[in-house]
């Protein structure tokens, strides 16, 4: 017959054996969840490079002088993988460096408007970009030099040049307000370009800023240009032959202003690969055979362009 003792020691190996047992299941189970997860990240990290080199494989494609829009060559879809390149000129974007130094700064308040952003908001932020740029510290009309920045935990500031990137436009005093109208601002903007805006390139906003006209006509106008597809910056694009053609078209008369062109010499090249959830988009902007800007995006599901 058992002793009390030994039942008990016999008893306490029965729990022990069984938290054993629970302590190695919990161990194969962490352990398994492990390797699901390295597993994943494995395959994301593949899915990801496979984006890139699609990407770079467009981008190829369309930094060739002799490929131009509409081609089958800038784009291509395969079962779970695809990849187009996007051809444009930089000159239907709006240079803030060339329209401020050119006396053109009411293009920069029409669109300002154009996005929502009051009057006094809109005059406020124009000013505030002549402040940025121009080298001496006396406030333009709204406008914000070191003194109000100052007043706002940013001294320092305005830098008193030409912005060298989109960061440092985010700088400016009022961006916030734009940023919070329109959150893609950047797409509408260069600072690579030759200044001059091309009409035959311009999105309505840009077109409508550029010359004065509602945003309704210029809407109208671009819907011609589209061509038989119905999309705009692609091969069958119609386009103006000359800058007064193109005010005429818009209903404008009088002597053409020199911020306006109707062509561009900035390429702008947008490729993206895309594998599985992933896409990679990459940027490049040329001008005659040299590049003067590259951006690259690896984030799946978003576009946060960066310098490179």
């Amino acid at each position: 017959m058992n002793s009390p003792a030994h039942s008990s020691r016999s008893g306490s190996a029965l729990v022990v054996t069984f938290w054993l047992i629970a302590i190695m299941g919990l161990v194969v189970i962490g352990a398994l969840q492990f390797a699901v997860i390295d597993t994943r990240t494995v395959t994301a990290q593949r899915s990801l490079m496979q984006a890139r080199q699609l990407a770079e494989r467009a981008l190829a494609v369309g930094s060739h002088p002799e490929v131009r829009r509409g081609e089958p060559l800038l784009e291509w879809n395969g079962d779970e993988e695809s990849y187009e390149a996007r051809l444009t000129m930089d000159e239907g974007r709006i240079n803030p460096n060339a329209l401020i130094a050119g006396g053109r700064s009411q293009v920069l308040n029409r669109l300002f408007l154009l996005w929502g952003l009051k009057p006094v908001e809109a005059n406020g932020l124009t000013g505030a970009m002549m402040d940025w740029i121009d080298p001496d510290d006396l406030v333009s009309l709204n406008g914000a030099e070191a003194k109000a920045y100052l007043g706002s935990g940013r001294p320092g500031l305005p830098l008193n040049r030409p912005f060298q990137s989109f960061d440092e436009m985010r700088l400016v005093a009022g961006m916030e307000g734009l940023e919070a109208k329109q959150p893609g601002w950047r797409n509408f903007f260069t600072l690579w370009s030759d200044g001059k805006i091309a009409l035959n390139e311009a999105p309505p906003e840009v077109m409508a800023a550029a010359t004065g006209v509602r945003l309704q006509t210029a809407l109208r106008v671009s819907r011609n240009l589209a061509g038989r597809d119905g999309k705009r910056f692609t091969g069958d694009d119609l386009r103006f032959g000359s800058v007064p053609e193109a005010l005429q078209r818009l209903g404008v008369y009088g002597p053409p202003p020199p911020h306006l062109s109707v062509d561009g010499n900035t390429r702008r090249i947008e490729a993206v690969g895309r594998a599985g959830e992933f896409q990679c988009q990459l940027v490049v902007i040329t001008r005659g055979k040299e590049a003067v800007w590259r951006g690259v995006l690896d984030v799946p599901r978003e576009r946060n362009e960066v310098k490179k």
